[in-house]
């Protein structure tokens, strides 16, 4: 009897161990097909999503290094499984990240080799792998993937009702690059609603009015969003065939922000175009 009950003690403490080991069933997809994990390791948990935001911290020289990355995002978080005997250190994981990352022409950003970029399967992907500091044995580590790409836009503004509440419509998706005034190519829709808008309403005349957060100078900034607002006016008569008189353009630069410039997302929300109605 006694044999029996260890026999089954020990049957079921393996079993217990096994699931254990196993991964989190709620993270069926929780990694990107293109990379795999190390042996010996299992999903103990992923927070992915169809879009997020992302910073990107390395160090270089002694200095931090920031950016920011926005697409479909995986965060996966992974334990050695019992029984794996093998040890690997954070230098080998990381290592190991760098050797794949480099076979696809990507590299590493940082000596740490910690933080990738590449182009995988046509898109650009950044990659960050988190380890425990100069571990001999690592017993868990974890990735964040972002592959850039714009969001699904799911929420619309209706420029014709904002403006005649308001007086005025806040764009988001009319892009510049960094401290450049040359519309992006990806704000095409954004561009589309105003053109849109004007040919429904012969009759209104509009100010394009250029905002920005309070990075840089207050200069810099006010002629930056006067830049950046004569393109937008300078494309609708150009690609929308809008009628010149009926436009204006201004750059309030960091003048009137519609919210604080201490966090990341109030600085995106003071980076927008406004149009106004004349």
């Amino acid at each position: 009897m006694m044999k029996q009950l260890l026999f089954l003690l020990m049957v079921f403490t393996s079993a217990m161990q096994n699931g254990f080991s196993q991964d989190t069933p709620r993270c069926p997809d929780a990694e990107p097909t293109y990379l795999n994990r190390m042996p010996g390791f299992y999903v103990t948990d992923c927070k992915n999503s169809d879009y997020n935001d992302v910073e990107f911290v390395y160090w270089v020289d002694g200095k931090a290094n920031k950016i920011n990355k926005s697409g479909k995002y995986y965060h996966v978080f992974y334990f050695k499984k019992e029984g794996e005997t093998r040890k690997f250190s954070s230098a080998q994981i990381n290592q190991n990240y760098n050797n794949a990352i480099l076979k696809v022409n990507g590299k590493a950003l940082d000596k740490k080799k910690s933080v990738f970029s590449a182009s995988i399967n046509g898109k650009e992907v950044y990659i960050q792998v988190n380890t425990a500091e100069n571990s001999t044995d690592a017993g868990s580590y974890n990735i964040e993937v972002v592959e850039v790409e714009l969001m699904q836009q799911d929420i619309v503004v209706n420029m014709e009702e904002a403006i005649d509440r308001d007086g005025k419509a806040a764009l988001y998706g009319i892009l510049f690059d960094v401290g450049k005034s040359d519309i992006k190519p990806e704000s095409a829709e954004a561009l589309k609603q105003i053109t849109d808008y004007l040919n429904a309403n012969p009759a209104v005349k509009i100010i394009v009015v250029g905002h920005t957060d309070n990075t840089g100078t207050y200069a810099g900034n006010i002629t930056l969003s006067k830049a950046r607002a004569e393109s937008v006016k300078n494309y609708l008569i150009t690609t929308g065939k809008i009628v010149a008189s009926r436009l204006m353009s201004e750059g309030a630069g960091q003048y009137c922000p519609v919210t604080t410039n201490a966090t990341e997302e109030g600085r995106k929300l003071n980076r927008r175009v406004e149009i106004v109605k004349q």
